[in-house]
């Protein structure tokens, strides 16, 4: 079975709960707490159980990954939801580095002690990078960002646009493509399962009011 080990939030561990929940493919939810980081990153740091001193890390059998990307990178492929052609590969890398892109303007924005004053700096590039993501997926012309199917890139652009919401709520009220994904996403009947569940944390990161 795979195992996951992550702090109790969404962070940069939820496209692949998200992706796991989905396929409804078992796997087992190991949480280190904030209490507990500093004396279990001492003890791990460069083993194979932690080897670049950061979460989230991976289990598949014999096989310990770090870096959420390399993570769902491994899983798309093995459970083929990276894309039929090399074109489809190589625009699901693409989507997924900019899900990743949009993903660090939250991050900037909701660590920042002054973002309540800065929240229309923050409103106006994340739309930015919205705006450009829209036209793509609109160019293309599919159900998902992609292609007809939710594939390596969609969860977690659909984790990101959740994310924004919850900043802003009408954040992608402009963009109806990217508005139908997230929908569409968050309907699929094992991710509003999981959703609901309590194997979900709510917060996507350690603030308080985030």
């Amino acid at each position: 079975m795979y195992k996951i080990t992550y702090f109790p939030i969404r962070g940069r561990a939820e496209h692949i709960r998200l992706f796991l929940e989905d396929l409804q493919i078992p796997y087992e939810s190991k949480v280190i707490t904030f209490e507990e980081w500093e004396s279990y990153k001492s003890k791990h740091i460069g083993t194979l159980e932690l080897p670049f001193g950061q979460l989230p890390i991976f289990q598949d059998g014999n096989l310990q990954l770090a870096q959420s990307g390399a993570i769902a990178r491994h899983l798309a492929r093995k459970h083929d939801k990276y894309g039929k052609t090399a074109e489809e590969k190589a625009l699901n890398d693409m989507l997924f580095d900019m899900a990743v892109d949009i993903h660090s303007v939250y991050l900037k924005h909701i660590y920042d002690p002054q973002r309540k004053q800065k929240m229309n700096t923050f409103v106006q590039e994340a739309r930015g990078k919205l705006e450009l993501v829209e036209k793509f997926v609109t160019h293309r012309g599919n159900k998902f960002t992609v292609c007809n199917e939710p594939t390596l890139s969609d969860y977690y652009m659909f984790e990101v646009m959740d994310i924004l919401l919850r900043e802003e709520n009408k954040i992608l009220d402009s963009y109806p493509k990217l508005k139908e994904i997230h929908s569409q996403m968050k309907n699929r009947p094992n991710i509003a399962a999981f959703l609901k569940s309590d194997r979900r944390f709510d917060k996507p990161v350690p603030v308080s009011d985030a």
